[in-house]
């Protein structure tokens, strides 16, 4: 009985020695790597550290691994600890070189890359690397050489062929990209991440039976590929398969449960098929898994917003986050962030008291008694008011009985400021994979930040995507002055949001807007930034409300404009003319009635003096006036361009590519 005992000891101490090996574990690792699990691979290879501390290989895996989960800085730390050992090896370097392009350290990176091109002036790793710089600068033409002299020299470079595919695509070269696709297909058929880029560029094209066909293939080759999940679903999506989008992300959600989008995926899928309670649930855990997925969250918001009733508790508590956070900005003096989370919080639960009068309190500060007053009157009338809010209605309304509207007996309720319409639309993009339809929900919220905004008539049409021929149609058809068109890119790490705006009555190109963002809230601070880009951009326009003898009073406020160094003409009533391309408005010289010089503004009105332009004094209620100063002009030719920081689509896909 003693040698079967003393026998599994042996066997039980020679199995904790293997464990214990740093090559065993190394080993181990470098197997996780290969199928991609990257944190399976961390793991083996950081306790092979353990047990060794100078093992290079090891750090070289980590830094690889880190690489491929976008964490630079990390595997910046790792390459550096690894070339200690191994200074001059050409891979370590091409290694060193892709992660400071990761961390926009262009100089050094193309430093390292020109040093392995010396010693080794057939190294392909290094030219990919210059490409991705050239990628990373925006210099496509540069990359496409760069790729193609890795391809003259090795003629079935796989990862030649698939960057020239999805940099010529981006270049706005769809056949020469198809081109390249082919000839990946034809030298590397039994590659899987070759059928994934083949599917995810018939799906960029809107052919989705061929992109699901291809991604079959790519399953085939390989079972586990959840990249190419993720896309079957994003392509089953599109095509209205919402009950087979539902089996996948389930799939992908056993396997893994924090697989954020796949939850993503299936509350879409759930709200299509109208099950909106589950709807509600997936995207609770989804959002508990990531509490900074923005876009998740607005999804949950919409839908309890368009299914609950305004006193359900479920929406009041979707409300304490964004209540918790406008506190937290007005705090630190954050004054536009903290309205947007106020105005978000008021828009999930109207009757959050003490979020209304927070936010009627900055609006106070800012100097706006008018709309102060609205918000209090607005909790009387919700039988929620108390002492407090009692007694700043009758003091504001005191206040207000000497401000200008009283003076000119103007009622506010029929005061219409907004002299120029928008129709707001949004298009769909395939390559979304991690969020479809977020250009809805970014639609949706951009309409509500315009909502506040009374100079500007913007009209939402949120039920479906369009092309830009439907909505220019559409918007002609409402005699709507511009219509814009929404678009979203975004990767794990940034966000491109762009609205391309037309003039309705031409269909011409009015002005593209582009807002880059990363990290944290990158979505609702590029929504923010585009609203406010809009905004600047959009002409000055008002109404002569009234006059008596040379005073009058127009529908500008300071809400609307500073008027520092501007001249404000009164145009003969609807003689202001959408400009046919661009933005702006004309008019003829000869409908220029005079200039208002404004003494007193207000919020929303101003009163001054009328200055004739001619013998003649023909300026009547009614006649439109138009905001202008010398560099108008100019501002109407500038890029409106927000960088921010900003990492591509397009190099994250390259990245990719194995």
């Amino acid at each position: 009985m003693k040698k079967p005992f003393f026998g599994f000891i042996f066997i039980a101490l020679f199995s904790a020695s293997l464990f214990c090996n740093p090559a065993d574990l190394y080993q181990k690792g470098a197997e996780y790597q290969a199928n991609e699990d990257w944190y399976g691979a961390i793991e083996m290879y950081q306790s092979a550290l353990k047990e060794n501390p100078s093992y290079n290989l090891v750090y070289q895996g980590l830094a690889e691994c880190f690489y491929a989960l976008d964490e630079y800085d990390q595997a910046l730390s790792f390459a550096e600890s690894a070339r200690k050992y191994k200074k001059d090896d050409p891979d370590l370097q091409n290694l060193h070189g892709f992660i400071l392009v990761g961390l926009g350290k262009i100089d050094e990176a193309k430093a390292l890359f020109n040093q392995v091109l010396k010693k080794y002036p057939n190294n392909p790793e290094a030219r990919f690397g210059l490409a991705e710089i050239e990628v990373s600068q925006g210099k496509l033409y540069l990359a496409s050489e760069m790729y193609k002299q890795n391809l003259q020299r090795q003629g079935e470079n796989r990862k030649a062929l698939l960057s020239l595919t999805l940099v010529s695509y981006e270049a706005g070269n769809v056949k020469q990209a198809e081109d390249y696709i082919k000839r990946a297909l034809k030298y590397h058929g039994d590659n899987p991440q070759v059928h994934y880029f083949a599917a995810y560029l018939n799906s960029l094209d809107g052919r989705l039976e061929e992109a699901e066909g291809r991604i079959y293939s790519a399953l085939k080759l390989k079972e586990d590929y959840d990249e190419a999940y993720a896309l079957l679903a994003s392509i089953l999506y599109a095509q209205r398969r919402y009950e087979e989008v539902i089996k996948i992300s389930d799939m992908r959600i056993s396997k893994k449960r924090d697989r954020a989008d796949a939850w993503y995926l299936k509350t879409l899928s759930l709200r299509r098929l109208e099950r909106y309670g589950e709807a509600i649930n997936a995207a609770k855990v989804g959002l508990s898994l990531d509490a900074d997925d923005e876009i998740m969250r607005c999804l949950l918001e919409e839908i309890a917003i368009e299914n609950l009733n305004f006193e359900d508790s479920f929406r009041m508590e979707l409300s304490k986050y964004h209540a918790e956070r406008a506190l937290g900005f007005s705090r630190r003096n954050m004054t536009d962030k903290a309205l947007y989370e106020y105005r978000r919080t008021l828009k999930i639960y109207p009757y959050d008291v003490e979020s209304r009068e927070a936010y009627a309190g900055i609006l106070l500060r800012l100097g706006y008694p008018e709309r102060y007053l609205e918000q209090m009157l607005f909790i009387q009338s919700i039988a929620k008011s108390n002492t407090r809010v009692n007694d700043a209605v009758e003091a504001y309304e005191k206040h207000l009985l000497g401000s200008i509207q009283s003076k000119w007996r103007i009622d506010p309720l029929y005061l219409d400021k907004a002299h120029i319409s928008i129709g707001l639309f949004y298009a769909m993009e395939s390559s979304n994979v991690l969020h479809p339809e977020a250009e809805r929900i970014t639609q949706i919220l951009t309409s509500d930040i315009f909502s506040y905004n009374p100079r500007l008539k913007i009209t939402s049409y949120s039920d479906k995507p369009v092309t830009y021929r439907e909505a220019s149609k559409k918007s002609r058809t409402e005699n709507q002055d511009y219509f814009g068109i929404i678009r979203l890119k975004e990767n794990r790490r940034d966000i491109q949001i762009i609205l391309e705006l037309y003039v309705s009555r031409t269909g011409s190109p009015a002005k593209t807007f582009t807002v880059y963002r990363s990290g944290n809230d990158r979505f609702s601070n590029g929504i923010r930034r585009l609203s406010s880009m809009l905004n600047e951009a959009m002409p000055i326009v008002g109404k002569l409300i009234n006059r008596y003898q040379n005073e009058a009073v127009i529908d500008i406020g300071k809400h609307d404009s500073d008027f520092k160094d501007l001249k404000i003409a009164v145009i003969r009533k609807d003689r202001l003319v959408i400009e046919k391309e661009g933005l702006g408005l004309v008019f003829d010289p000869s409908d220029l009635l005079g200039y208002f010089e404004p003494s007193k503004s207000e919020e929303n009105l101003s009163e001054g003096i009328l200055k004739r332009n001619g013998y003649y004094d023909r300026m009547n209620a009614g006649d439109s006036v138009i905001i202008f100063s010398e560099e108008t002009k100019q501002k109407a030719l500038e890029d409106y361009t927000d960088t921010g920081q900003k990492n591509s689509l397009l190099l994250l896909l390259l990245r990719r590519i194995r």
